[in-house]
């Protein structure tokens, strides 16, 4: 069974594909600016040398614990779906402090990512005596 269009020849068929590709690209190409832009105007994280997230526990859903710098003290809050209430300041001898993750070495990703995968899923094969 062949399906025909009427009104239309090939060329008009792939011209109006080729315009739609162009508008693809050109809404891609504006979102990645727009997204670029919105990231480094400030309107997502105001950067700020006074307050700080330390540490977060979470203990069940919408339920957690955080410790946070304010200024040069350290303070326990809960922080649950409708409020965040004040639990106790810590004093800063009290904390560890080292970070538990690895900064990145400024390693590619691509880098990384193989070096995981070959610790993961080892391509060596063992031999057979």
């Amino acid at each position: 069974m062949s399906v025909f269009i009427v009104g239309q020849s090939a060329l008009a068929s792939f011209l109006k594909l080729l315009m739609l590709l162009i508008a693809f690209v050109l809404i891609l190409a504006a979102s990645y600016y727009v997204t670029k832009w919105y990231a480094k105007s400030g309107f997502i994280k105001k950067q700020t040398n006074n307050m700080e997230i330390i540490d977060t526990f979470s203990m069940g859903p919408n339920r957690q614990i955080c410790i946070m710098r304010i200024g040069q003290k350290y303070i326990a809050v809960s922080v649950c779906k409708d409020q965040i209430r004040f639990l106790t300041e810590i004093p800063e001898d009290q904390l560890e402090l080292t970070a538990q993750m690895p900064q990145g070495d400024g390693a590619p990703f691509k880098d990384v990512f193989r070096d995981m995968m070959r610790q993961q899923f080892p391509s060596g094969k063992k031999k057979e005596k």
